[in-house]
């Protein structure tokens, strides 16, 4: 009892009181004030901090010294005729009333001004959001510890090094995508807003995510100054900034220490085993993924610019990816880039046998080599259902697909998907697109592959309905437009609106999509083959980058109920190498069901029979009694 008289006497009581109050009045205006100005979120923390080391002080102050009319003394020194404490303990109530008033003052109108305020800015973000989202992906919320890398800007004088930027971009978000709980956002879909001058919030809505992380790379010689800052995309707040020097072999290290900060200011736990997931996802050799990125550059570019031809590009981009797997063998991504070449070439009408082979040699070995150096267990197994599509043994196959369209995961595919929907697994590959769509909802593939699977199941108000609602990124004016879009309005039974849409096509590098489509509107409005083929005579075939006549011109024979013509063109695709893969993707895109009879396709039959795939596909457009007099 004497101690607390004593405590009393010498105000530390009221001194505490005094100070509580006076704190808690500063973290409230601190943390309303400082996310107006965007200040980091360190600020908040430091200041906080500061208040809670200084209470104890404070607290010895008060007992060690007491205010006298000649000012501090130690309360020592002062005599109970000197001593003021009464009236300073006065003034002290007094101040506190002050405080608490200001205080419920503050309270007040933080509560009946400023949250009515917020929770309204945030009900009208959320209904924007759900606006600018997708009728079939609308989602019920963004989680906290969803991530979109956006690319790293180049301060460098040199522009060779935006090749070096984006690498560094790349394997941060591979680093962060190898974390369990973490949600990040593809490739694709970051790096559409490479350049742009756009809102982070504006950003943060489009990609769905509640996060962004951005930086810069200043390279001079073999120094880099890296810059990193996590941003929260609903308020524009700082989570976390970091500013490294490094030279450039060490460079690499910092996507993991990035990585790592970017995962504790989400609250994500690392264990050790997380850490070695995180280092076996990254790339150890510098070059190795600036060459990688170059690779990229040229492969777009090959399916993307018309004056380019699409294997000339795509043997440029491997030579790239090449020295990329040189310098760092377990590089899957250029493993599986490199594929793509050899996929295209299996599907050439214009080499010949010999290269054929030496392309599908080629293509079974670089997916093998990308399985084996695969960063998850889905993307291992997509690569090997791909691998084994193209092979001549698909003994187990049906297995291995359904086991990858159902492992947990949203890495993307190439051309298995649409392999697949040749034999029934629409459904599959819908949640297995979805789910891809979730991690990059920008790539345009993405969308491409659910509408073509739609289609080829006969699931046209789907198909029409996936490119009815594509993101504005992807289809800024919002109209339906294009063959994909006419063949949904033909399953539709539109004949007429797909007639229209398919006049305003431009026939371009995909002319063989512009053919079947033309005969497949013909075939359904009822005209004869003959005049279906006059009219297709337009058509310049040398505008085509893929060279895929022989399947178009099985399709019209299909069509005109020339099953021998029909036959024989599916036969000369059968004795390709990988025919059986041509074979399926060819069914795919005639919607009349088996276009061929077996016995015509020996290897194809083959295949089917050791597989145990259902055959044969959905006939999936009504098509009218067909003519049989008339031949193209």
């Amino acid at each position: 009892m004497a101690f607390l008289a004593e405590l009393k006497r010498r105000n530390v009581i009221r001194m505490a009181g005094l100070y509580l109050v006076g704190a808690w009045l500063v973290t409230q205006v601190a943390a309303t004030l400082l996310p107006v100005f965007e200040a980091p979120v360190w600020v908040m923390k430091t200041i906080v901090g500061i208040l809670a080391i200084g209470f104890i002080p404070a607290m010895v102050f008060a007992w060690v010294f007491e205010l006298t009319p000649e000012g501090l003394k130690r309360d020592a020194e002062v005599t109970p005729e000197q001593s003021i404490a009464p009236q300073t303990a006065r003034k002290m109530e007094r101040m506190i009333l002050v405080l608490f008033a200001f205080a419920l003052a503050f309270f007040a109108f933080d509560k009946f001004m400023l949250a009515p305020k917020r929770e309204a800015a945030a009900v009208s973000v959320a209904s924007e959001k759900v606006k600018a989202q997708t009728l079939a992906e609308i989602k019920t919320s963004v989680s906290e510890k969803s991530i979109a890398v956006l690319p790293f800007v180049n301060m460098s004088t040199d522009p060779e090094n935006e090749f070096f930027s984006d690498g560094l971009s790349e394997e941060i978000l591979n680093s962060l995508a190898r974390i369990d709980g973490m949600q990040v956002v593809g490739r694709t879909s970051s790096f559409q807003f490479k350049g742009k001058n756009e809102d982070l919030r504006s950003i943060g809505e489009k990609l769905g995510v509640a996060t962004i992380l951005e930086g810069s790379v200043r390279r001079e010689g073999d120094k880099a100054r890296i810059t990193a800052q996590l941003i929260r995309t609903k308020d524009g707040i700082h989570l976390w900034s970091e500013t490294y020097d490094r030279t450039l072999q060490d460079t690499l290290a910092v996507q993991l220490d990035i990585a790592e900060n970017v995962a504790g200011a989400l609250d994500v736990l690392l264990d050790d085993k997380q850490r070695a997931t995180m280092r076996k996802a990254g790339v150890a050799n510098v070059d190795a993924f600036i060459a990688y990125q170059k690779g990229l550059k040229l492969y777009f570019d090959a399916h993307g610019n018309p004056a380019i031809g699409l294997l000339d590009g795509l043997r440029l981009a491997n030579v790239e990816f090449d020295r990329a797997t040189t310098l760092e063998p377990d590089f899957y991504e250029a493993h599986f880039a490199k594929a793509d070449l050899y996929e295209h070439m299996l599907q050439d009408d214009d080499l010949d046998q010999a290269e054929r082979i030496a392309a599908q040699r080629a293509a079974l070995q670089t997916l093998q080599r990308a399985a084996d150096n695969s960063k998850d267990e889905q993307q291992r197994l997509l690569t090997l259902a791909e691998r084994q599509m193209l092979s001549d043994d698909w003994r187990g196959l049906p297995a291995l697909i359904d086991a990858a369209f159902k492992a947990p995961g949203c890495n993307n595919s190439n051309w298995m998907p649409v392999f697949a929907s040749a034999f029934g697994y629409g459904e599959e590959i819908e949640d297995f697109s979805k789910r891809a769509i979730t991690c990059d909802p920008l790539n345009q593939i993405n969308y491409t592959t659910r509408a073509t699977v739609a289609l080829a199941n006969g699931q046209g108000q789907r198909a029409l309905d996936i490119r009815t609602n594509l993101p504005t990124s992807i289809n800024p004016s919002g109209s339906l437009s294009g063959v994909g879009a006419a063949q949904a309005l033909m399953l539709l039974g539109r004949f007429d609106e797909a007639g229209k849409m398919l006049d305003d096509v431009t026939v371009d590098a995909r002319a063989e999509n512009y053919y079947m489509t033309r005969v497949l509107l013909g075939r359904a409005r009822g005209e004869s083959p003959a005049d279906i083929h006059a009219q297709l005579q337009s058509v310049d075939r040398k505008k085509s980058k893929y060279s895929q006549w022989l399947r178009a011109d099985a399709v019209e024979a299909a069509h005109a109920g020339n099953r021998a013509e029909a036959n024989r063109l599916a036969a000369a695709m059968d004795a390709r190498p990988a025919g059986p893969f041509l074979l399926a993707v060819y069914s795919q895109s005639c919607f009349c069901g088996a276009p061929f009879d077996l016995d015509a396709t020996p290897n194809f039959k083959a295949r089917l029979a050791e597989s145990g795939f259902r055959w044969p596909p959905p006939a999936t457009i009504a098509f009218p009694p067909r003519n049989e007099g008339a031949k193209p």
